[in-house]
């Protein structure tokens, strides 16, 4: 047994990991060790002793490396966040930077500023989680939430020499978000897509069609430029994202080397391409393909107003509105239910959730979206992924099961019909 300053009494439980009872009467693990200047440090580990093994093997490795382990328990979460924004995010485009920003100052500041950081729990963010779950918050604005938290605290631990553990990687399966929770996204459904392209005025029904065919981001789409699009042969024609462009109209590199790709196209939409070029006259390599008329890139927010006065043009077979509640909520002028339509991004969720219901696999996909890997395909496009798996082993069970009986509905041939009777 040893005394630690308050008088209070540690108990050994393994090399170096310590068990003793706090000022609010809890038991709380704490490991022992010297920093670089070789004085006696305790840490207090928030979790239990999976937890605290984890900090002292991590202790144990920085020594072994000959890396300077230093303390900084009374490191507050408030300090932490602000060094995080303003070091790693800084370098970050400005649309992850607002992200992250937002998920600080909206949810995690007012809970923990002058918190430390050793005392927030794998407790504490459980609930975190509940709340923001009872507050109708989404499970990917939630996971997202939860990622700045864990980053923070990644933060604390490599740069700013706190020693604790992060306790978003505590919690239990239950307690994360349930990514497969999310609601189904809006596709277009049957002839949705053909009568909205068809109530689009040019060059944005272009736009809406390469939108659709490649699952490009509207940003990708709008960083093209003309030496990006190979139309040389419209029967083996392709597209490279290799930029994007920012909310400011800048070009910008893509935000991961994986989102760079290369999209074959079909040959109608390669002449479509054509038609697009050659009305622009004889345009550069450097020329964007959707461009205003000083030559500057088309504006996300003039491309989005331009989707839904398409959408609310849009008529089905029998002269009615395709989307019927979107031009409902126009005519009162209300806001349109969350599902009255699909948004510029259903073209790129009809384009994965199409490839997938073709037998595509989730690497095809990831490669096509430009996604990092599969798993973040397969995490967002879960809901599909489990229907194409479900169909087909449900089509598999059944041809086994009734596929002999089933025989008897192959048309017979003259060979084997049966004759006529004859007395």
């Amino acid at each position: 047994m040893q005394g630690n300053a308050t008088g209070r009494r540690r108990e050994r439980v393994e090399p170096n990991i310590y068990r003793r009872v706090n000022a609010a009467g809890r038991a709380v693990f704490e490991v022992g060790y010297r920093d670089s200047s070789g004085k006696q440090r305790w840490m207090t580990v928030a979790g239990g002793i999976t937890a605290a093994r984890s900090a002292r093997n991590d202790l144990i490795g920085r020594a072994a490396r000959r890396e300077p382990v230093s303390a900084n328990p009374r490191l507050r979460f408030g300090e932490a966040a602000d060094q995080w924004l303003a070091g790693p995010v800084s370098t970050l485009r400005p649309a992850t930077q607002a992200v992250y920003r937002n998920a600080i100052e909206t949810h995690l500041r007012k809970r923990w500023e002058r918190t430390r950081l050793d005392a927030i729990s794998a407790n504490d963010v459980a609930r975190l989680v509940s709340d923001l779950r009872a507050s109708g918050r989404a499970e990917w604005t939630i996971a997202g939430i939860l990622g700045a938290l864990g980053q923070v605290f990644r933060h604390a631990m490599t740069r700013l020499g706190w020693l604790g553990t992060n306790p978003t990687t505590l919690l239990g399966k239950g307690e994360r978000p349930r990514m497969s929770a999310t609601p189904r996204r809006r596709i277009y459904e049957r002839d949705e897509l053909a009568q909205t392209l068809a109530s689009a005025q040019e060059p944005m029904r272009t736009l809406f069609a390469l939108a659709a065919v490649t699952g490009a981001r509207l940003s990708e789409l709008l960083g093209l430029t003309w030496g990006d699009v190979d139309l040389d042969d419209l029967g083996a024609a392709g597209v490279r994202i290799e930029w994007q462009v920012d909310r400011a109209g800048e070009r910008r590199p893509l935000k991961t080397d994986e989102s760079r790709r290369s999209i074959e196209l079909p040959s109608s939409l390669a002449a479509a391409l054509k038609r697009h070029k050659l009305a622009g006259g004889a345009p550069s390599g450097s020329t964007f393909v959707f461009a205003t008329r000083s030559g500057r890139p088309l504006s996300q927010r003039n491309v989005l107003r331009s989707l839904r006065a398409a959408q609310a043009r849009a008529l089905d077979s029998n002269g009615r509105p395709t989307f019927p509640a979107l031009v409902e909520a126009i005519e009162v002028n209300a806001a349109p239910p969350r599902d009255a339509a699909p948004t510029f991004h259903g073209f790129r969720h009809s384009a994965a959730s199409l490839a997938l219901a073709s037998g595509e696999s989730a690497e095809e996909v990831s490669w096509q979206l430009g996604h990092k890997n599969s798993v973040v395909t397969r995490a967002i496009y879960v809901q599909e992924l489990r229907t194409v798996e479900r169909s087909a082993r449900r089509r598999a069970q059944m041809a086994a099961q009734y596929d002999e009986a089933l025989a008897a509905l192959a048309p017979q041939t003259k060979a084997t019909a049966p004759g006529p009777r004859h007395p």
